[in-house]
């Protein structure tokens, strides 16, 4: 059963929800007695747009947040409609002219991972993320709060079939890239100034066989030290800037 509300915390990820979609704010905390020019910032407008705030002492919120750093503000919020498959049509023919740059995540389940992975992506404009509705981490409190308030900018696509939904975006005309530590090719010899889908694997296994076969092109991360690999939402990062260096350069 879907939850009728989420709860959001932290300084960055309420003043975007604030920015983005105040509509959707139901209730609202702040801590008590909190030296906070920030905080103080977030209780201004949320009096100016008629919110209901509530003044709470921080042992209170942190047993709200599972002593998560809430920095001293919660939102319960009404849930965003999450974006599925048909929505992944809709997406790739409206973004078919315009050199798009979708990230999917194969099986990332660490929500501070997913969480900074959307982050970076909210950073490089990405158009879209396309992560698997079982096998990945979900949308939770930590993933927006890592987030940093990028999940409201950048659209999620949570898919039934990851294969299948690669598959239709090979078919909109974009090349999918898939980063694999034991691939031949270097990720900087790749050319990111077309339409491209870069795929970054899971924790531990890193993409899935199936998946890979799905790839036109598997490239590597270059690693010079002793270290075997990155973490993903690290790997995920140094990509997608190379492709914002590639497609920046005239």
């Amino acid at each position: 059963m879907a939850k009728r509300t989420e709860q959001i915390f932290g300084i960055h990820a309420v003043n975007q929800m604030l920015e983005s979609s105040p509509d959707r704010i139901i209730n609202a905390w702040i801590q008590e007695a909190i030296n906070s020019d920030s905080v103080r910032a977030i209780h201004d407008e949320m009096n100016k747009l008629g919110l209901a705030v509530q003044t709470t002492p921080r042992t209170t919120m942190s047993r709200m947040t599972k002593n998560a750093n809430h920095q001293g503000v919660i939102i319960e919020v009404k849930p965003a409609k999450k974006k599925t498959d048909n929505d992944l049509d809709v997406i790739l023919e409206a973004n078919k002219d315009n050199n798009p740059l979708y990230l999917i995540l194969d099986s990332v389940q660490d929500p501070h991972n997913l969480g900074a992975c959307i982050r970076t992506a909210d950073a490089a404009a990405v158009t879209a993320i396309i992560i698997p509705k079982d096998r990945s981490a979900s949308v939770n409190e930590t993933v927006r709060k890592v987030a940093s308030g990028a999940v409201e900018n950048v659209t999620v696509i949570s898919v039934v079939n990851l294969v299948r939904a690669i598959k239709k975006i090979k078919e909109s005309g974009v090349w999918v890239v898939g980063a694999d530590g034991v691939a031949e090719e270097s990720i900087y010899d790749m050319n990111l100034t077309v339409p491209t889908a870069i795929i970054m694997g899971g924790e531990g296994k890193g993409m899935r066989e199936s998946v890979m076969k799905e790839c036109d092109f598997v490239a590597a991360l270059p690693i010079l030290g002793r270290i075997e690999s990155l973490n993903v939402s690290v790997a995920t990062g140094v990509i997608l800037y190379e492709v914002l260096r590639q497609r920046s350069i005239k």
